[in-house]
């Protein structure tokens, strides 16, 4: 289409549209599903990569290669890893593979060594803002909601788009009043969070990332950051005076055991136990 820059799309014609509704015959996309409503986390199985790798067999129906996008690639688990590697050792002709990947230390090292990296770069605020414009419904459009999203996006559509503002606030909260409150005199508070947080593994990625980003933010405020290096702007108010209760040395302990603990929840560990030892770690970081 005349206008239109080599390389870019148009979004506007039948091929462009087939893409985006994911049915043109020469486009794959694999992305991680949930293999039951509970599960911890959503992965990428062995069947679609072999389904993917019998169609990639076939020459191109409409265009002149076929691409093959896989989102989350870190997320594949090893039978899957091991399987999509023998594609990228001997890729079918006329065929493209991109690998999506915001944790690319979590790929296959053999994966990544046959690989091209291309670093993309976080957003600008006001492009977020304008691409949340023009894809939230009515409901979303509040100048507070909008300027929530943009601020916690990263740069992220992804994030911006699909975040829950209300859980985000609520967990928010209850973690802010958490480290103001826990120590060996009020175990009552281990114990009870330690058990709530065990049964919700659906919230567990949330809980972890949003502990972080929080306790990234007061030991930033303790070392003498400005706001505007403060992730969570919105309640600066609440977090400056919090970060000034504990030490930098104590904020960087607690930000290393709730990492610790993560890492230890990705396998078959007793979750409660789990928590129940960050929370005393952060006892004793006071």
């Amino acid at each position: 289409m005349f206008g239109i820059a080599e390389g870019e799309s148009c979004d506007e014609c039948l091929s462009c549209k087939k893409i985006e509704k994911r049915t043109h015959p020469d486009f794959f996309f694999i992305e991680p599903v949930k293999s039951t409503p509970t599960a911890r986390e959503a992965t990428i199985k062995i069947e679609p990569i072999r389904e993917l790798q019998r169609k990639l067999a076939f020459h191109p129906y409409e265009g002149k290669v076929k691409v093959a996008v896989i989102d989350d690639a870190e997320l594949m688990n090893p039978q899957a890893a091991n399987s999509f590697l023998k594609t990228l050792e001997e890729p079918p002709s006329a065929t493209v593979l991109i690998l999506v990947s915001s944790h690319p230390f979590k790929l296959l090292p053999t994966l990544i060594s046959r690989c091209q990296a291309i670093q993309f770069q976080p957003l600008t605020p006001e492009n977020i803002k304008k691409i949340l414009k023009e894809n939230m419904s009515e409901e979303a459009m509040e100048e507070n909601d909008l300027n929530f999203r943009t601020l916690r996006s990263r740069g992220s559509v992804k994030k911006a788009m699909t975040e829950d503002m209300a859980d985000i606030a609520n967990i928010r909260q209850e973690i802010v009043n958490l480290l103001e409150t826990v120590s060996f005199d009020r175990m009552d508070i281990v114990f009870s969070h330690a058990k709530s947080w065990a049964r919700q593994s659906d919230q567990w990625e949330m809980i972890f990332n949003e502990m972080m980003e929080l306790v990234r933010d007061l030991a930033c405020f303790r070392s003498g950051c400005s706001e505007s290096e403060i992730r969570n702007r919105d309640i600066a108010n609440k977090l400056k005076p919090l970060a000034s209760k504990r030490s930098l040395k104590s904020w960087l302990e607690i930000f290393n055991t709730i990492h610790t603990t993560q890492l230890a929840l990705c396998g078959n560990a007793n979750a409660q136990l789990f928590f129940e030892n960050m929370l005393i770690d952060f006892c004793e970081a006071a």
